[in-house]
């Protein structure tokens, strides 16, 4: 017996808050208990929402958290459908259906059993008392089929075969999202809802005048949709165009994304997800949508999309395109070694030394050689099968390369290779696919085996092939070109029917010239039951009912139309022998955005290659450099974008000893024959004279110790810095006030500020590493860097050309024997410390042209808004955004170094150096300085 329970809404939010945990709690305690006789609750929801698909969607919540979705969905439970024919009222869209040809697509309803017939006639019934499908005087005619639906296991699913159709519709074309752009997107995410849409073509409208094309027969009557059906090629980019706009209507493309019926929301705290479920199921009932309870997920830490399993800042694909190669079964008769070995045949080019390495193979297939599996031919096989799955041999898919698929299959399983043709004009494989058959496909025709082996491995590629054009080969003549021209078999045209969706040709190719993916499917890897989802497709990024709209309000076109040339509906202008179409400024606009997008945000050139072949339009490649320049996410995520900016600029040039120093640490020395792990230079930027200080830490007194040894020579005027924390910490910065000495650190990751004290870094490591390494040394690290500072201190500077100790005090440790020493004269040094001035001036500005040559001028003002250099590269994930803002700059310290407002509470970590930022760029600034101009 079940009991329900039912909480009003005047009761005290407390009270409720009890009931529903302690509801929780009892249904987690029965759903426990084996006992059959023990009393179980529902949440009722609704009447169709049932306790067990409740608990199933939160059980990986605790009690506070699964109060929180139960709320939601008891507030929103009218948005869940009681059936599948529950699709709300969607009445703000329409869609359309449009020929490339005037002829109409007529065909004899399939014949079927009593029991399918009694079931379409049951479907039909439902179909036309909720308003889904009306009575039809159309020409046009499609049967009708059952299929088996996967989670009943029985013939359920009413199809209309529109193969016929499909080839006359007009492509219409949307751009899908793309994992790249997703995995940018959910960065930070921890929390994940999908919610599917119930019934999802069926809820959009289909315009009238469209409705007779989707016309179907059944043995007892003739039919028509009213609203968008299932099986028509365009309904999955009609229903992701007008999904997508919605949720860019209202405002949720900041943390949802459609694909097709299946909405993902990601947030980053429980709290913040909460809110953004709200604001989605809001604009849903708004919309008219109804979702199907069954397969909504709340609030999971990890979910299903695009083919991946998306996570935490961790995304991974669901398949392994290699594990074909890599699980191949051992050979076990002379008969599988031939088949391994006519594969390995098309690679041998690839693959160093194959004869050496495949010879025990080879040996087994000699004349009355016993077949004995040894651990050579272990070796050999693993060791061609890691080849097989490594570069050169393997490519990387390559969106814009043609694609290839070679299929076949055995009564042993389905295999198929995916290659694509490459810029030197041969083809590589990109993946492998194989399957093995279960018993009941092992009976099937021949012709039923290749068409589920192109079926299965379109399925298993679905992400890499959807919206694209492909070749499958096949060494079965009668699939060429798909040339089924009757319904001989129920399964096989079910297999055709759902292959119809695709964009792709069948060519026949000899056996002989298979061997590949004959090879596969004689040694399948994957079960029977893998790979069960199924995507459809999209086809194109335009519509021709877009451009013909377009070109009507084109006032350019009207002026011009007698030096025009129009077919199909279409105005085209000719340029330079080539017929292009003209489209005006505003939608080029639209289209050069979304094939950029599209294209994974291509650059300026690829673009115009893409677009100007086809198209003409005003101001067209202007636009193209407008819209390239000036994409956030190409400014934020691409290493070669605009130019570089700031120029090389100086801290001096410092006129006298100890008036401009510059301090570092070096760490890593631990284990070298002492317990100490740092090294601390402070440099003289006059002499290039350098002091030395040894620690097992960085704190404030290592750093005080080592500008102690200076201050008993001289005084200092400015230590320059980078940003360590014994610096920044007020225990130094207090002594160095006490001092007189001013502190300047050096803008965030920028080390080239101190490019000095880099140089040198370089210069004494490298002298401890050779002394370190002489043979017989047995003395620590610390005692040969003191040892290294002091030579380095007598050495000429290639920068000054004098030694920095003679500089510093006169003193010139010469080489000589003291017979030929001589007293040098003080004017000398005097001049000599002159010309290392003019010397160091000399080296600065070429240096400077150097660092200028590829770089332009810039100069910001306070309130510009900037994109900042997301942190150091070394510390930054491979796929992080490698610039990060815009953030607004609220002061100007210098021409190269300014303060951001970032946030950030340390005053030192909002100072910005100018070559890490990169100004924010609108259309306007990118027009004042583009001369492009295409004008028609």
């Amino acid at each position: 017996m079940i009991k329900k329970f039912r909480l009003t809404q005047n009761e005290n939010l407390q009270i409720e808050q009890k009931k529903i945990t302690n509801n929780i709690d009892r249904i987690s305690k029965d759903n426990r208990n084996e006992d059959k006789n023990i009393k179980t609750y529902t949440v009722n929801f609704n009447e169709h929402i049932e306790t067990k698909e409740f608990i199933s969607m939160t059980d990986h919540l605790d009690n506070e958290k699964k109060i929180e979705i139960e709320k939601i969905i008891k507030e929103y439970r009218t948005i869940f459908a009681k059936d599948k024919y529950d699709i709300g009222s969607v009445r703000n869209y329409e869609a359309h259906i449009d020929l490339l040809v005037n002829k109409y697509c007529s065909k004899r309803p399939y014949r079927c059993t009593i029991q399918d017939k009694l079931e379409i006639e049951e479907q039909i019934s439902m179909l036309l008392k909720n308003n889904l499908i009306e009575e039809s005087y159309s020409p046009f005619a499609a049967p009708v089929t059952l299929a088996f639906k996967k989670v009943e296991n029985r013939k359920s699913r009413l199809c209309v075969d529109f193969r016929e159709l499909n080839k006359i519709v007009v492509p219409q074309a949307q751009p899908f999202p793309l994992i790249d752009d997703l995995i940018i997107k959910t960065r930070n995410c921890k929390y994940f809802t999908t919610l599917d849409i119930n019934s999802a073509f069926w809820a959009i409208p289909l315009r009238v005048e469209d409705r007779s094309k989707t016309g179907f027969v059944t043995q007892d009557g003739h039919f028509q949709w009213t609203c968008l059906p299932f099986g028509l090629k365009t309904s999955p980019a009609i229903f992701q165009r007008i999904l997508s706009n919605i949720l860019r209507k209202h405002n949720l493309t900041g943390y949802s994304v459609n694909y097709i019926d299946d909405i993902l929301i990601y947030s980053s705290t429980f709290e913040e997800h909460i809110r953004h479920i709200r604001n989605v199921l809001e604009a849903i009932i708004k919309e008219g949508f109804r979702l199907k309870f069954k397969k909504c997920t709340f609030a999971s830490d990890s979910v299903k999309y695009l083919g991946h399993i998306i996570q935490n800042n961790s995304v991974r694909p669901l398949k392994d395109n290699l594990i074909s190669i890599r699980d191949f079964p051992t050979p076990k008769t002379q008969k599988n070694i031939r088949q391994f070995l006519g594969k390995i045949n098309f690679y041998h080019e690839y693959i160093p030394r194959s004869a050496i390495i495949l010879d025990p193979l080879h040996n087994l297939l000699r004349k009355n050689e016993k077949f004995v599996w040894s651990e050579k031919c272990e070796e050999s096989f693993n060791q061609i099968k890691r080849y097989l799955c490594s570069q050169p041999v393997l490519e990387i898919f390559d969106k814009d390369l043609p694609i290839k698929i070679y299929t076949d299959a055995s009564l042993e399983g389905i295999g198929a290779i995916l290659k694509q043709t490459q810029l030197d004009g041969k083809d590589k494989p990109v993946a492998y696919f194989s399957k093995k058959l279960n018993e009941h496909q092992k009976r099937k025709k021949a012709i039923y085996l290749e068409c589920l082996a192109m079926k299965e491995a379109i399925k298993y590629w679905q992400h890499w092939l959807i919206g694209k054009q492909f070749t499958i080969y096949s060494d079965h003549k009668p699939l060429e070109n798909m040339n089924i021209k009757c319904r001989t078999d129920e399964e096989l045209g079910d297999l055709t029917y759902y292959l119809s969706q695709y964009d792709f040709t069948v060519k026949y190719i000899p056996g002989k010239e298979n061997v590949e993916a004959d090879c596969l499917s004689r040694n399948p890897v994957l079960e029977s039951e893998d790979n069960r989802e199924e995507l459809l497709r999209i086809v194109n990024v335009i519509q021709i009912k877009d451009i013909v709209e377009d070109q009507e309000k084109n006032e350019t076109i009207k002026e011009k139309k007698q030096n025009l040339i129009y077919k199909n509906k279409i105005y085209y202008k000719k340029i330079k022998k080539q017929q292009k179409i003209i489209l005006s400024e505003e939608f080029s606009k639209k289209l050069i955005k979304k094939v950029h997008e599209n294209f994974c945000h291509i650059g300026i050139r690829q673009l115009q290659k893409k677009i100007s072949p086809i198209y003409t339009a005003i101001n067209l490649t202007k636009n193209i450099i407008n819209t390239c320049k000036t994409c956030e996410i190409c400014i934020k995520n691409k290493s070669r974008c605009q130019k570089k900016i700031g120029l090389m600029s100086q801290l001096g040039p410092a006129t006298k000893p100890f008036e401009i120093m510059s301090m570092d640490t070096i760490g890593g020395f631990g284990g070298s024959r002492s317990t100490k792990k740092y090294l601390h230079i402070l440099v003289d930027h006059y002499t290039r004279y350098a002091f030395i200080a040894t620690s097992k830490t960085q704190n404030a007194s290592d750093f005080i110790n080592l500008t102690k040894k200076v201050l008993e020579k001289d005084e200092i005027g400015i230590i320059l810095t980078d940003q360590y924390p014994g610096i920044n910490s007020r225990e130094f910065k207090q002594y160095l006030q006490e001092n007189n000495i001013k502190l300047i650190f050096t803008a965030v990751n920028t080390p080239f500020s101190n490019g000095l004290n880099e140089r040198l870094n370089q210069t004494i490591v490298n002298k401890i590493r050779c002394k370190m390494n002489e043979k017989n040394n047995k003395r620590t690290w610390a005692t040969l860097a003191r040892e290294c500072i002091q030579k380095y201190n007598e050495t000429e500077h290639s920068v000054t050309g004098f030694a920095p100790k003679y500089l510093l005090d006169g003193t010139n440790v010469s080489i000589l024997p003291n017979e030929f020493k001589t007293i040098e004269n003080e004017d000398k040094w005097i001049t000599d410390r002159r010309l290392a001035l003019e010397n160091t001036i000399k080296s600065h500005e070429y240096n400077k042209k150097i660092f200028d040559r590829y770089r332009k001028m810039q100069e910001f003002n306070v309130g510009d808004s900037v994109y900042v250099e997301n942190g150091n590269r070394l510390n930054r994930k491979k796929l992080d955004e490698l610039k990060i803002g815009p953030f607004k700059i609220i002061e100007k310290i210098s021409n190269s170094i300014y303060r951001l407002d970032t946030g950030n509470r340390k005053t030192e970590s909002t100072l910005f150096h100018i070559t890490k930022l990169q100004p924010v760029v609108t259309e306007e600034d990118e027009g004042e300085e583009n001369e492009y101009d295409d004008n028609l």
